[in-house]
């Protein structure tokens, strides 16, 4: 076990040694007739806590803006092209929640069977709507919220065989990144803190381990498949006590993963499945999946109003030291109303099947005219006892509004 104490941040040497790959990239390109897009938004964002704090962040009130900018530039014949996608965040209170990040930093040379990539890239794998543990590439920026979908830019060198059998795409990651955490001041949260600053590592080449994967994928009639394999630095990290039980430090090991994802349309039925098996030296072998449908009744009652009924069994096989989301079930009702704003809702229930408590959850968005959304985001934590690990967030419901504007 290794203790690292630099900064958590993406390392400057990793940074520098892809912006000298991407720059030598494009002044060895044509750009007489490169033409570059920009569009972004900037965003204000609004949250509200219903109960009182049982920790040190003791504000209900929380505000914050962030932008983000996606920069692409063509080259030649069109093959080639750079994607820079810079965001910033400002928060009111949480000074983790304050950052800077580069989602993208990436060159992209393509042609009709092959693919290559070099640079910050963001890569998704997955079908579930609850929780997608096939996801492996890239670390969660989870100061954007607990159960964020936003990434950090991950450190890339990315080769794609594209077939009429399939895709076969191998990467090579130099360079690991440390998962965000939110703050002392940040809610909702944990009531012990995060030492992010101090993460403990299992490999002596601490985030610049290079990790490699593996994906296969293709399509079998109505079903859409992904095979993968990892092997490197596990994206979520352990959480040690110390200080007699006043934090947590994030401990970061070694790991392969194989993982199968499945999707299958048919009809009003959409299918999913995903599952990984996980091992290692510092972790049990087990097998974790996520595994359920999503059933659509479309133009209901004659309107342009289409409804979902969403439901996942999450499980984990782990007896020792289970995880959160061990034995859950999510129920949910999607909403999609077909109108010109593109009005659309999420509201759902995730339970602990082993009578753990339940969140439940809505997600709505709207957009106003031709630049503007609006989008509300709530989570509340309920029927929870003392020995439950949701029982930690009890008082950290909240309801979150935000206004963006796009350019």
């Amino acid at each position: 076990m290794k203790q690292n104490s630099k900064a958590r941040y993406l390392n400057t040497s990793i940074v520098g040694g892809f912006t000298c790959s991407l720059l030598s990239a494009v002044f060895s390109s044509s750009i007489a007739t490169a033409e570059t897009e920009i569009r972004g938004n900037v965003s204000a964002q609004l949250q509200g806590f219903t109960a009182t704090a049982i920790h040190e962040a003791d504000h209900d009130v929380n505000g914050s803006i962030a932008a983000e900018a996606e920069i692409y530039t063509p080259f030649g014949d069109g093959n080639r092209f750079i994607t820079i996608t810079p965001f910033l965040r400002v928060d009111q209170h949480d000074d983790e929640r304050t950052h800077v990040d580069l989602r993208e930093f990436l060159y992209t040379q393509a042609a009709d069977d092959w693919e290559f990539k070099v640079g910050l890239g963001q890569i998704f794998w997955g079908v579930a709507e609850s929780r997608n543990p096939v996801d492996i590439i890239n670390q969660q920026d989870q100061v954007e919220s607990l159960a964020s979908s936003a990434k950090l830019g991950q450190p890339m060198i990315n080769a794609t065989l594209i077939k009429d059998w399939g895709n076969i795409s191998a990467f090579i990651l130099p360079g690991f990144r440390e998962r965000t955490l939110v703050g002392e001041d940040g809610r909702p949260r944990l009531p012990i803190i995060i030492n992010a600053d101090d993460a403990l590592y299992e490999s002596d080449d601490e985030e610049q381990h290079i990790d490699f994967a593996l994906r296969y994928s293709t399509i079998l009639q109505e079903w859409d498949l992904g095979l993968s394999y990892f092997n490197g630095t596990r994206r979520e990290p352990l959480l040690i006590s110390n200080d007699n039980g006043a934090t947590l430090q994030p401990f970061y090991i070694q790991m392969e993963q194989i993982g199968i994802d499945l999707q299958a349309t048919l009809e009003s039925w959409l299918l999913k499945a995903e599952l990984v098996h996980q091992s290692g030296d510092l972790i049990e072998d087990h097998v974790e999946s996520v595994v359920g449908f999503e059933y659509s009744f479309y133009g209901v009652a004659e309107s342009a109003v289409d409804i979902g009924i969403v439901a996942e069994h999450l499980w984990d096989q782990r007896d020792d030291s289970p995880p959160l989301l061990q034995n859950d079930l999510l129920l949910g009702l999607r909403f999609a109303l077909n109108d010109e704003q593109s009005s659309e809702a999420l509201i759902g229930i995730l339970g602990d099947l082993d009578g753990g408590g339940q969140q439940l959850s809505l997600e709505a968005s709207r957009r106003i005219g031709n630049s503007l959304k609006i989008s509300a985001d709530a989570a509340v934590w309920m029927g929870t006892e003392e020995a439950d690990p949701l029982h930690a967030l009890r008082n950290e419901d909240y309801v979150q509004i935000e206004i963006a504007y796009f350019f």
